[in-house]
């Protein structure tokens, strides 16, 4: 019963605006840090293998990313290891960097679901969280997202 009272507390806290420091492995295994990109507006997408969502719209999202490559997308896996992730990439023939992260230090972005896309200005504070999937192919999507930016 303490659990859940926990889990509630914790998915019912008002998120800050700000944004606090995270980091993340590339797929060589070396940290980033979100403070790296300080300076410039970045999406934080993040996804796993495992869900299905995140699996439909990935290949769509990666042709995005292709077509916007002035705008600065890190693509952040919450699978438990980095052979699940690469998989899929290969599978669905995904090119963006892969990166990966935990499920627990995701939390502290206010990540309480995948998908999930994080906005985070050139200041470094988050501007904006949409949770669920997004029709990357879709013309008014692609410019709500860069009206986000």
């Amino acid at each position: 019963m303490k659990k859940m009272l926990f889990l509630w507390v914790v998915l019912l806290l008002p998120l800050s605006a700000q944004s606090i420091e995270y980091q993340w492995q590339n797929e060589k295994g070396e940290d980033v840090q979100l403070s790296s990109f300080k300076g410039e507006p970045v999406i934080l997408h993040f996804w796993a293998s495992w869900c299905p969502p995140c699996r439909t719209e990935m290949p769509a999202m990666d042709a995005w990313v292709k077509a916007h490559s002035d705008v600065k997308v890190v693509m952040i896996s919450l699978d438990y290891d980095l052979d699940g992730a690469q998989a899929f990439y290969q599978q669905k023939k995904i090119t963006a960097p892969l990166h990966i992260a935990t499920q627990r230090e995701t939390l502290k972005l206010g990540v309480r679901g995948l998908p999930t896309t994080i906005i985070i200005d050139a200041k470094g504070n988050i501007t904006k969280r949409h949770m669920g999937d997004l029709d990357w192919a879709d013309k008014k999507v692609s410019q709500m997202v860069l009206g986000w930016l």
